[in-house]
């Protein structure tokens, strides 16, 4: 290797240590690997970890949607009337603005995309 050369995978491990921890990290889990890129920027996962741009979603299956003690909804999400389940997970993520207009939310369009999420979120501890 020429002097002053960095060796690929160094640099690469040096890449993934450096990585805010809304990065995905190799050979974890797929799911969760497919949350962190789509959403992960966005919402943390760890109980008791503050809310970032988003609410904290640990323990979001079978939550009230809109209700999170600590984090200001958006009138439209604060005023919803459903739980948390697959079923809404999965459409809310396809597309926010059919459940509640007026709400910004990233949109996923792939449904395996989203199922991986969904599986995701499922495993995601109470605060």
């Amino acid at each position: 290797m020429a002097p002053g050369r960095v060796a690929p995978m160094l640099l690469a491990g040096a890449c993934l240590c450096a990585s805010p921890p809304w990065v995905a990290c190799a050979g974890e889990d797929p799911n969760r690997a497919q949350f962190v890129k789509s959403c992960g920027a966005c919402h943390a996962t760890e109980p008791g970890a503050p809310p970032r741009r988003g609410p904290n979603l640990s323990g979001v299956y079978g939550r009230e949607a809109g209700k999170l003690e600590g984090f200001r909804f958006s009138a439209a999400l604060a005023s919803a009337n459903w739980t948390w389940d697959a079923a809404t997970l999965d459409k809310w993520i396809e597309n926010a603005q059919t459940m509640r207009p007026g709400v910004v939310s990233h949109r996923q369009a792939n449904p395996e995309r989203r199922a991986q999420i969904v599986e995701y979120l499922k495993t995601l501890k109470s605060q």
